[in-house]
């Protein structure tokens, strides 16, 4: 997304992705009105809307399918201009490398080594390769080699706060799965104008299911819980994902969960390509540092969210325009200095929003995750309350 807001903007760039080609989770992303906004005047609005499906709301569901409340979301586009919507990922980033020249970006360039200095900094990455630039971004996400590196740098200068030096938040695991296209007449609603998306809780199980449709007729699915989670020494953990051998174990354990089509997750699993299942680790954590010298962290490199709450991709999309707004005023020689104010700017006005999302995803995930009678209660009395408290809720994050 930086790269396609710095190629809208006319800056200079690069991209080092450490893949040898496209490679992102099999999994879809929420886009609301804030994002839709800055689709809107980055021109990739129509496009979008192609690839998208609208949530009309979202319901609570007991593990016999009986619906226990349910969240309207249909007031968003009256308030704020535009409803919820659900994209494939891969169809998402597809359609911003397709706006970009060609060469800006290098594939199989794993960060390795990281060097500032106030003239420029410079990359080395595991092929060999040495990239230089004015400033390096960190958008790779939560094990950012980026953040290591710099975070590296500034422990032994002293200049790394304590709760940075602490690892990720640890909760629990998630699996999750895009289905192929499904026969509307099996799996009603899928092929609707709208999609609803279901939220069940499991009796007496560590489980809770998620079920959302997207565009071409597919479904987003994903389970949440203690899904046979690997030592933290594990070189898997340190990538936040697992290989195809665990996520094919974890089916076996969440087969039976019954689904609101009818039947059980087993024949959402079947229609399910086996690389569109991914288990993940569901962390989460706002790192206070966000940048030193000519290295700026944005996206979940610098803030982590559970991975169902909605706001990773929206809070990392507004980061990119942020910083490419900042970056747009500076002026050539781009001086250490210059940067440097940037870079503070970009914090002082992202971090309070961020900060705030991560909290409220946490409260969400504990709301949805919890068991026992005290949590049911909750649960039945957030999904139950009246659209204009649900909508004043919305409002601090719209």
């Amino acid at each position: 997304m930086l790269g396609y807001c710095l190629e809208r903007a006319g800056i200079d760039y690069v991209i080092l992705e450490r893949m040898n080609r496209l490679q992102v989770p099999k999994t879809t992303i929420q886009l609301t009105s804030n994002t839709l906004h800055a689709m809107d005047q980055l021109g990739l609005l129509d496009e979008i809307m192609e690839i998208a499906k609208p949530i009309s709301c979202v319901n609570l569901r007991k593990h016999n399918m009986s619906v226990v409340g349910k969240l309207d979301c249909t007031f968003a586009k009256d308030r704020y201009g535009f409803y919820s919507y659900i994209v494939q990922r891969t169809e998402f980033c597809q359609i911003l490398i397709s706006k970009m020249r060609h060469g800006r970006i290098l594939w199989g360039r794993y960060v390795l080594d990281v060097v500032s200095g106030d003239a420029g900094v410079q990359v080395r990455c595991a092929n060999g390769h040495i990239e230089q630039a004015s400033v390096l971004v960190g958008a790779d996400g939560a094990h950012s080699a980026v953040r290591q590196n710099l975070y590296r740098s500034l422990k032994e200068k002293a200049f790394l706060p304590k709760s940075d030096m602490e690892e990720l938040k640890f909760s629990q695991n998630a699996i999750i799965g895009l289905t192929n296209p499904l026969n509307p007449s099996q799996y009603q609603g899928v092929s609707e104008e709208f999609g609803e998306c279901d939220i069940v809780i499991g009796k007496d199980s560590p489980y809770t299911l998620w079920i959302s449709p997207t565009s071409g007729d597919k479904v987003n699915w994903s389970v949440t819980g203690p899904l046979l989670t690997n030592n933290v020494g594990d070189e898997n953990f340190m990538v936040s994902q697992f290989g195809q051998e665990e996520a094919e174990r974890t089916c076996l354990l969440i087969k039976d969960l019954k689904i609101p089509f009818g039947g059980t997750l087993a024949d959402l699993i079947k229609n399910t390509s086996r690389e569109c299942i991914t288990k993940i680790l569901v962390e989460e954590k706002h790192y206070k540092t966000w940048h030193y010298g000519r290295t700026v962290l944005i996206g979940e490199a610098c803030h982590k969210f559970v991975s169902f709450s909605g706001q990773g991709a929206e809070q990392a999309i507004m980061d990119a325009i942020c910083l490419t707004n900042l970056f747009h005023k500076l002026e050539s020689p781009y001086t250490y200095n210059d940067i440097r104010l940037a870079f503070e700017a970009y914090q002082e006005e992202r971090m309070p929003a961020t900060k705030a999302a991560v909290q409220s995803s946490g409260q969400v995930a504990n709301m949805i995750n919890s068991q026992g009678w005290g949590a049911d209660l909750k649960r039945r009395l957030v999904f139950n309350l009246p659209t204009w408290v649900q909508a004043a809720s919305v409002d601090k994050t719209q």
